[in-house]
C-alpha cells in the first residue's frame, strides 16, 4: 500500500491577503546570513599577445559587487570587459524568497527523504527531479525537487501549489528547503572574472525548515519504539507552530504513559480544531500501521 504524503508550500503577499486568525501559525523556512561581498582578490586577465615580444599582455578586470535592489535581493556584478568597457550582469540571490509569507521570486521546492521506494506525483506543470548535491545540508537523505514549469515557472503571490509523495512508507520529520529567483543573469555576452563568479553563494543559503516525507525505518517500528520517536519530535513541531502548548502536553502525558493509542484517538478532532496542522496528523495516522 503506498502512502500519499501531501506537501504543500503556503504563499501570501503581504498587504494582499490577510492570514486567518487560528491557534497555529507555521513558521517560514529559516534563512542564513550571508552578506555578498566583492572579492577581495583577483587575478588580471590576458586580453592579448603582443605580437613583437610574444609576450601577454594583460589587464586589471577590477571585478566588484553592488546592491541593486535591496528588497528583491537584486545586484549588480560589474567588471572591466575585454574591450575595456564596464561590463554589468543583474544578479539576484536565490534565497530572496519568505515561504509563508510572500512568493514573489518562488522557483522550486526540495524535500529529504529517507525512503527506498517512492515516487512523486507526476504533473504537466511541475518538474520533479532527484537532487544530487554534495552540501553539508543536503548530504543526508534523499532529496526530491519539484519546481514550477513555463509558462508559470514562479508561484505567484496568493497562490497554493500542492507537491505530492507516494511511498509505502510512512511519514516522518525532514528537512525541506525552496530557492527563487532568476536562474539567468542578465547582462552581457561575456564571462565574469572567475573571482566574481566565486563570490556568488550556493545551495548553503536556501531557505530551510521543515515538513513530512517518508522513513522507511519507521515501518519497523514497535510501540515503544513508535512512542519514543513521537516524544523525540513533537517539540520541534511545538516550535514549528505545527501543535499548541496544550495539545503537545496532553500528547507528551500520554506518550509517557505508553498510551500511543490515546493519540490516536484524538488527533482528528485536534485537527478539526486546529491544535494541530496535517503534518502532525500525517504523522501519527502513519503510526496506526
Amino acid at each position: 500500500m503506498r502512502i500519499m504524503i501531501p506537501l504543500m508550500t503556503i504563499l501570501l503577499a503581504a498587504g494582499l491577503l490577510s492570514p486567518p486568525t487560528q491557534k497555529l501559525q507555521r513558521l517560514p523556512l529559516s534563512k542564513k546570513k550571508f552578506e555578498l561581498k566583492s572579492p577581495p582578490s583577483w587575478s588580471k586577465r590576458v586580453v592579448k599577445i603582443d605580437p613583437r615580444t610574444n609576450q601577454e599582455i594583460y589587464y586589471d578586470p577590477k571585478p566588484r559587487i553592488e546592491l541593486f535592489d535591496a528588497k528583491a535581493l537584486k545586484y549588480y556584478l560589474k567588471w572591466i570587459g575585454y574591450d575595456g568597457k564596464e561590463k554589468v550582469v543583474i544578479y539576484q540571490r536565490r534565497d530572496c524568497i519568505d515561504v509563508v509569507t510572500s512568493g514573489d521570486y518562488l522557483h522550486g521546492f526540495a524535500v529529504q527523504n529517507f525512503s527506498s521506494d517512492v515516487r512523486p506525483e507526476r504533473s504537466n506543470n511541475i518538474h520533479t527531479d532527484n537532487m544530487h548535491i554534495t552540501a553539508q545540508d543536503f548530504n543526508e537523505g534523499n532529496w526530491i525537487r519539484f519546481a514550477p514549469l513555463p509558462p508559470h515557472p514562479r508561484v505567484q503571490p496568493g497562490q497554493t501549489v500542492k507537491f505530492k509523495l507516494y511511498s509505502p512508507s510512512p511519514p516522518g520529520l525532514v528537512m525541506c528547503s525552496a530557492d527563487g529567483g532568476d536562474f539567468v543573469m542578465k547582462g552581457v555576452e561575456e564571462d565574469m572574472p572567475q573571482e566574481l563568479e566565486e563570490s556568488l553563494p550556493r545551495h548553503e543559503i536556501w531557505p530551510k525548515g521543515f515538513t513530512i516525507g517518508p522513513m522507511d525505518k519507521l515501518k519497523e517500528f514497535s510501540p515503544i519504539e513508535k512512542t519514543t520517536y513521537l516524544l523525540n519530535i513533537l517539540p520541534q513541531c511545538q516550535k514549528q507552530g505545527w501543535i499548541t502548548t496544550q495539545t503537545l502536553r496532553a500528547y507528551e502525558r500520554l506518550l509517557k504513559q505508553k498510551n500511543l493509542q490515546g493519540i490516536f484517538t484524538r488527533a482528528a478532532n485536534d485537527l478539526k480544531t486546529d491544535s494541530i496542522t496535517t503534518e502532525v496528523f500525517g504523522m501519527i495516522e502513519g503510526m496506526r500501521n
